[in-house]
């Protein structure tokens, strides 16, 4: 049988030693036996008190205050409810404090908290970087709702178990289908996301501590795959499909100058010069690090580079090549790779520790 849900509001004054003979005043929300209790930031004379009527008695200034306080956060957990049921998001304590902080502070859960860093940060971020901190704050999101019930979370609740819990399910710790999220490594760089938001918040003053500060990061040791010459040209010799041929030249072109995809994508005719050996170099900015760089086209990555001339007609501004999405093209990788014959997980990353076999 379900337990009957409740709901009750109660203004109180918290008596001890007082010097200056006045007593701070609380507002306690419980829900289904879950208690919130609110700080009104106001004191009041012991005496001035009345339980029953839930207000202060006194002619004083300090008494006319509290009262005033009090009518305040009446009307403001009225709308706090409101807003839940607005919502349709369950009445519990936590949705309830959630709802009720959202108003003093608008960066107060971790949806709006990553809201305020993309706002802060976004000129100064990448794309892709952009996107692994989207994916950071779904996770987030996801374990909330699995683990709380609620859609988002108070930042000011975040303690070292959440921490340690948020790294424990996405290393699939609890899950019904025990399915690991990310590797180790993948996980640690969510944490280390979470660690900079949580320090802009500290920063902010709204939290009082960054509980992910103090999360040990440890990174697993992994050996970085490449290619062999023998299965280079094994891929090269590949008979596959057009649209696959275009990824293979990518790679390859990658192979050659040891360039990341997202340079490869942002390559133009402009990157391209006559060295004073008169043979065409590759001048880049490294977008990762953005260092110079400058690569003399071997052959091979210069017969790549005239393949497309028809496609960029050497205008400065075009890119060089058509290059699709980052996941599609590590999708095709493995079709090539497939075709090839090679048994080995392969990236378009690979390409670049290849290079030395050149």
């Amino acid at each position: 049988m379900a337990k009957k849900q409740t709901f009750s509001v109660l203004y109180w004054i918290r008596r001890g030693r007082n010097t200056d003979n006045a007593s701070p005043l609380f507002c306690r929300v419980t829900i289904t036996g879950q208690r919130y209790e609110i700080p009104l930031n106001c004191k009041i004379r012991p005496q001035s008190w009345n339980a029953a009527a839930q207000r202060s008695i006194g002619k004083t200034a300090a008494d006319r205050e509290a009262n005033r306080i009090i009518e305040d956060t009446a009307q403001n957990i009225e709308d706090t409810l409101e807003r839940i049921r607005q919502k349709g998001y369950v009445l519990n304590v936590e949705n309830f404090r959630l709802m009720y902080q959202a108003q003093e502070n608008p960066y107060s859960t971790i949806k709006t908290l990553f809201e305020y860093h993309l706002i802060l940060e976004k000129k100064n971020l990448s794309a892709s970087t952009i996107r692994q901190y989207g994916i950071t704050c779904n996770h987030l999101l996801t374990f909330v709702r699995l683990k709380y019930h609620v859609s988002d979370y108070d930042i000011t609740a975040i303690d070292k178990a959440f921490v340690n819990q948020f790294f424990a399910y996405l290393q699939g710790y609890q899950r019904e289908d025990k399915k690991k999220l990310c590797t180790n490594n993948g996980a640690l760089k969510h944490i280390i996301r979470l660690n900079k938001l949580m320090n802009i918040a500290l920063q902010n003053e709204w939290v009082n501590r960054n509980p992910a500060a103090s999360f040990r990061i440890r990174f697993n040791r992994v050996e970085k795959e490449y290619l062999t010459e023998k299965e280079l040209q094994a891929i090269q010799n590949a008979n596959i499909k057009p649209h696959l041929a275009i990824v293979r030249d990518l790679f390859m072109f990658a192979v050659y100058t040891g360039t990341a995809y997202i340079d490869i994508y942002n390559l133009t005719p402009a990157n391209i010069t006559i060295g004073i050996d008169r043979s065409l170099w590759l001048h880049y900015n490294r977008q990762k690090t953005e260092t110079r760089c400058a690569v003399p086209l071997l052959e091979p990555a210069e017969t790549i580079y005239h393949h497309y001339e028809t496609y960029h007609e050497n205008q400065l501004t075009r890119h060089i090549f058509p290059v699709p999405p980052n996941q599609v093209v590590n999708r095709y990788l493995k079709q090539i790779a497939a075709a090839a014959g090679i048994d080995k997980e392969i990236t378009f990353h690979c390409g670049r520790h290849s290079r030395s076999l050149f």
